[in-house]
């Protein structure tokens, strides 16, 4: 019994490791990259009126987004904020123009 509880202990500490490499790469990636850009796995998104918000595996991205009408009534959208939460409960960073 020893065994195999030790066996399980360890693939659930391999799964834990990928997933918590996993979060912390797309965290990285999606601080580094554009406005607007997807988590590697979105399984949903919500459209709110300043921005759209994306959820990934266990954690969440929203960008925050100004639309605005030119003098040629050409509308202009401007991404101004981006916040990244774990479980869409605790903030791990945010950026505001």
């Amino acid at each position: 019994m020893a065994k195999s509880l030790k066996k399980l202990l360890i693939v659930l500490g391999v799964f834990l490791f990928i997933y918590i490499s996993f979060v912390t790469l797309d965290c990285i990636r999606l601080r580094n990259a554009k406005s607007g850009t997807k988590p590697i796995i979105t399984t949903n998104m919500a459209e709110y009126e300043n921005g759209n918000k994306y959820f990934g595996l266990g954690y969440s991205v929203k960008y925050y987004t100004d639309r605005s009408e030119d003098i040629n009534g050409n509308i202009l959208v401007r991404g101004y904020g981006a916040e990244f939460r774990l479980f869409d409960k605790i903030l791990v960073w945010a950026w505001v123009e």
